[in-house]
């Protein structure tokens, strides 16, 4: 079979043909060229001149280099002068790209360039070729997932941090043992249901109503009467600490036998107004949960994490809260 491939191959061209080495140069997706040992370039491919918008001359020379990002030429530079000594080139760098179509977009991409050098009989070099590869979308990745990590480690230490607050806070209150176990079980189940949510998409944040509808589920509560407000999107760090003030009143209204729960909010450049409500059941007795540990867990988390003002309304089987809190710029 392959003896019959090669057979068909070497009838369809031409005796004596070889291959138009140009044509294929000019016709990979990548920006080509030739410089002397020196740096110097000499040729650079139509796809250069098409990306970069440098005719030919305005290239030759060191005009390559105009079409380097101005931060990254010197790295380029100190690049070309240890190629020499190191027998290729090799850096990533940000090119310039000429407008096309009237819209300008990102002016400057990530190129992956590569060289190596032809030589002589005596293996010293007379010429380099280079080409430089597109790695923009790759670069991006990078970036991304750098973010992400420095993100998981900032939330790492964040949780450990509030772990830390809670646990000292309930030792100074508890009565017994199993007071400090049960608190803390309840509050390492709240943050473990924030951080499900957040990891969903570290970057982009967590909706504020998933938040609150995470919480009414987990402590089995009905559908909220109302829920209503502008889509929300709370940066991972907001969103930790609101969701850990959310399970707080949450929690006051289940232990105050109050079921019916309505939320709204609204939204400024600067700022959110969340306005909770909450009505006692018919059975249920009421209590008051301000001057009790819930209450003063719920006062840090919104004074003192979240910068928030908060003020709490009582009358007769009802409880509102209303909490205005500054958003990330």
């Amino acid at each position: 079979m392959r003896r019959e491939a090669d057979r068909l191959e070497a009838d369809a061209a031409p005796v004596g043909a070889e291959p138009d080495f140009q044509r294929m140069v000019e016709s990979i997706p990548h920006l080509v060229w030739q410089s002397n040992p020196l740096g110097d370039w000499i040729w650079a491919s139509p796809q250069w001149a098409a990306f970069t918008g440098q005719s030919p001359g305005r290239s030759c020379g060191h005009g390559w280099l105009d079409a380097v990002h101005p931060e990254d030429r010197e790295r380029t530079r100190q690049a070309w002068q240890a190629a020499s000594r190191r027998g290729h080139l090799a850096i990533e760098h940000r090119l310039h790209r000429q407008p096309t179509d009237g819209t300008e977009g990102n002016l400057y991409l990530w190129f992956s360039t590569r060289a190596t050098p032809w030589r002589d009989g005596d293996g010293r070099p007379t010429t380099w070729f280079g080409s430089s590869t597109d790695i923009h979308a790759l670069h991006l990745m990078r970036e991304a997932q750098t973010r992400l990590i420095h993100e998981l480690q900032r939330q790492g230490r964040n949780n450990l941090a509030v772990i830390r607050g809670i646990v000292r806070r309930v030792a100074d209150t508890a009565v017994t043992a199993d007071d400090v176990v049960a608190y803390v079980d309840d509050r390492l189940a709240a943050m473990a249901r924030i951080q499900a949510e957040v990891s969903r998409q570290p970057l982009a944040g967590v909706a504020l109503e998933v938040l609150i509808r995470d919480e009414l589920s987990a402590h089995a509560l009905p559908e909220p009467s109302e829920l209503t407000g502008p889509p929300v999107r709370l940066p991972v760090e907001v969103a930790e600490k609101l969701g850990l003030a959310l399970h707080e009143l949450v929690l006051s209204a289940v232990l105050d036998g109050h079921d019916r729960i309505a939320a709204t909010w609204t939204t400024t450049p600067t700022h959110l107004a969340l306005i909770w409500r909450e009505r006692a059941r018919r059975d249920a007795t009421m209590e008051s949960s301000g001057g009790t540990l819930r209450g003063e867990m719920l006062e840090r988390m919104l004074a003192y994490d979240l910068h928030a003002a908060a003020t709490v309304t009582e009358t007769g089987r009802e409880r509102q809260v209303i909490i205005v809190m500054p958003l990330p710029r």
